[in-house]
């Protein structure tokens, strides 16, 4: 029987700017609801895996205020857990402060893990994918390690510095570059890996006498280059949501409106898993004009609300008009106000500016707690 340990990695992630200076990009809000690392658990929950370990980078207790105990996506508590590990010494210092520091500094728990194989993935390339199937065919192979990626068409203009893989005729791994937008069709890492335990525990040893400053990415990379590693490649043909920059954040966001895209990414029959607040439903006011939009639990809507998403316990108040825009939790918008192209981080309150705009190619950013 394959017994498989999840690690949701959340270094190494791209910068989102001030979204992501005081939030580890995984607890980063997405759609109103979830966090952006809820869809790589959830993966991981639904294709069985609940042995969960979550990398943490920074901001520790953000994600621990995500995530709770973690239940929501354990399917046996008795046998299943979530735990957080961070490196304790080198947290702050950045450089040093890598996925396998991280792990280094947990051996004593990795070390009692009974399961034969890891699996590693991230919360910035978002999909609906069943682990399950590339599982049973790396473990076929026979390879030590695999990497699942995408073929792409656009990859002059999107996956700018994700791992581009070279493919000899078999579909193992030759060369991983980095993209760099010469090349229009590439096949494109997502960041998720399967290890045979041993050769996982192998390139963790190696790294330090490689570098201290390497990461799992880097030292995959190095074992490729010296023929230190066997490394299949699985092509995922499903939807994925790159998340890599803000602009990103914003123009998926924003895309996922559109049921054509969004259907793609929530799947019927794989439910992307989410904390639970205990809030009330949406209170929508008699004069509530509400049209394509997400709007969460907990919120008040008086106003006139298009094309926008809008997350928990917002207030909209009467004549105030939110068009093309995302709305964190705990904001207040008061009376007569027009918003547009907006993206206001937690806690905002628009009570005295009577419009605040953007432009579509460049969202207008109000940090968390400004006062407008």
């Amino acid at each position: 029987m394959k017994r498989v340990v999840g690690i949701c990695n959340l270094h190494d992630g791209p910068d989102l700017g001030l979204l992501t200076e005081n939030r580890p990009l995984g607890a980063v809000t997405f759609l109103g609801r979830y966090g952006l690392m809820d869809f790589a658990l959830s993966n991981l929950s639904n294709s069985g895996i609940d042995r969960i370990n979550v990398l943490v980078e920074k901001n520790v207790r953000a994600v621990r205020t995500h995530v709770r105990e973690g239940q929501t996506w354990i399917n046996n508590t008795k046998t299943g857990y979530m735990r957080l590990f961070f490196d304790e010494k080198s947290i702050s210092t950045p450089r040093f402060n890598t996925d396998v520091s991280n792990l280094l500094s947990n051996r004593s728990y990795f070390e009692d893990e009974t399961a034969n194989y890891v699996l590693i993935t991230n919360p910035f390339m978002l999909s609906s994918i069943d682990f399950r199937p590339f599982l049973d065919a790396h473990i076929a192979s026979g390879a030590d390690a695999s990497i699942i990626y995408k073929h792409v068409n656009n990859a002059d203009t999107g996956y700018l510095n994700c791992g581009s893989l070279t493919l000899n005729k078999i579909g193992m791994v030759k060369k991983i570059m980095t993209n760099a937008g010469m090349k229009k069709v590439a096949n494109i890492s997502l960041g998720t890996y399967i290890f045979n335990r041993s050769a996982f525990e192998k390139m963790l040893a190696l790294s330090r006498e490689v570098s201290v400053l390497y990461g799992i990415r880097k030292m995959v990379r190095y074992c490729i280059d010296e023929k230190i590693l066997s490394l299949n490649a699985w092509e995922f043909k499903g939807y994925v949501v790159p998340i890599l920059s803000l602009n990103d954040y914003v123009t998926q966001s924003m895309k996922l409106l559109d049921y054509s895209y969004r259907s793609q990414l929530f799947l019927e029959d794989w439910p992307i898993y989410t904390v639970t607040h205990n809030t009330p439903p949406a209170l929508y006011g008699e004069k509530a004009d509400v049209k394509n939009s997400f709007i969460a639990n907990g919120c008040i809507v008086k106003g006139k609300v298009r094309n926008s998403i809008i997350s928990r316990d917002v207030v909209i108040d009467e004549g105030t008009c939110v068009e093309n825009s995302i709305i964190f939790t705990k904001t207040v918008i008061g009376k007569g106000k027009k918003l547009n192209y907006v993206l206001a981080d937690k806690y905002v309150k628009v009570l005295e500016a009577s419009e605040v705009t953007g432009d579509p190619d460049a969202f207008l950013f109000v940090e968390q707690g400004a006062n407008l």
